[in-house]
């Protein structure tokens, strides 16, 4: 594919997070956004009404078989991930997948065998390696300016209202302590070795609203992973976009034998008081600006891009950490019923 070739694609997934992807590949030079599928039919139509020229599906076997594209990007519900991207491999198409790649390390490691096969670039969606603060920590935990890691501790406590949307579908290592444990293999660069786990389901639903996991890494460092569905209604919002608004509390604390760090997603710069609101903005994520969602979820779309385009290896990405992190999902929902699982 040539360096000013359009690189085609298509979206499985018009929910909260495939919109601000359909806004990023949609505004993004050298892509062309060629069909969307998802069984809402009326969320296609909406789309297609601002981009006539969208090809639209109810399922993504419909758009694999009449859309030409190069590179499938996957945003529907999570146990939906591991067949669509089987499906598209199997079609030649490459794939971008949002975290989880599967809902079990085996789904994810037939699929990461099956692109190796084909040839294809796959990516996993961990938007944090691509923020900015994140990779700061990433460059300064790399150059040793905070000695030897001791412990990393993770927060990521989300809007109550949103549970409703994710108690039956993913348990929460899935959905949000993912995040934070590939972070943590990004940030530690070693193989987790013990686990040990509680949670707590509230709400009822199929799947805890509250986790917390201690993690023992083979270079002896501690990992502390909270997750939890309990911010309350009234809470300042920082997740701010037209379709999506609430709150994720989250902050990594790294502590070294030279110094720490801290990241805090709630004290950001930007705030705004009105009087039917208050909000403070997180400007790094998926911010929209001129009604086009940049940040590091554009980053991320435009590096796989350009893997796509010149079918580039993998570098800040790692579909091995992605599998690690299921492995290390699974070994905290074993360990919540009392017994520390042990990791080869």
């Amino acid at each position: 594919m040539g360096a000013s070739q359009q690189v085609r694609v298509g979206l499985a997934g018009l929910g909260r997070f495939g919109k601000l992807h359909a806004s990023v590949l949609t505004s993004m030079p050298g892509v062309d956004l060629v069909a969307v599928c998802d069984p809402a039919q009326e969320e296609v139509a909406t789309l297609q009404a601002q981009h006539p020229q969208l090809q639209g599906f109810a399922e993504v076997e419909e758009l694999l078989a009449n859309a030409a594209i190069d590179a499938l990007f996957i945003v529907s519900p999570e146990p939906l991930h591991a067949q669509q991207a089987l499906a598209a491999l199997d079609r030649g198409v490459a794939v971008f997948v949002e975290k989880p790649l599967a809902l079990t390390a085996v789904e994810a490691e037939a699929v990461a065998r099956k692109a190796d096969l084909v040839g294809l670039p796959l990516q996993v969606g961990f938007v944090l390696r691509f923020d900015v603060q994140h990779a700061l920590l990433k460059a300064e935990i790399a150059g040793g300016g905070l000695g030897e890691i001791v412990s990393i501790r993770t927060k990521r406590n989300c809007s109550r209202a949103w549970f409703p949307n994710f108690g039956d579908r993913a348990h929460p290592v899935q959905e949000t302590s993912i995040h934070d444990i590939d972070l943590l293999l990004w940030l530690l660069e070693s193989p987790v070795r013990r686990v040990q786990a509680i949670e707590r389901n509230r709400a009822g639903m199929t799947y805890p609203d509250g986790s917390w996991a201690l993690l023992e890494f083979a270079n002896g460092a501690v990992g502390i992973v909270e997750s939890s569905w309990f911010v309350p209604d009234g809470a300042p919002a920082n997740v701010v976009t037209p379709t999506w608004r609430g709150t994720i509390d989250a902050e990594i604390e790294v502590i070294g034998t030279r110094g720490s760090s801290r990241i805090r997603l709630l004290d950001g710069p930007l705030s705004f008081w009105t009087a039917t609101y208050d909000a403070v903005p997180e400007t790094g994520l998926w911010p929209e600006l001129a009604g086009a969602v940049v940040g590091a979820l554009r980053a991320e779309d435009a590096h796989y891009i350009e893997r796509v385009r010149h079918k580039l290896p993998e570098s800040t990405t790692s579909v091995a950490d992605a599998i690690a992190g299921l492995r290390i999902g699974e070994a905290i929902v074993a360990a919540s019923s009392g017994n520390a699982v042990h990791l080869a």
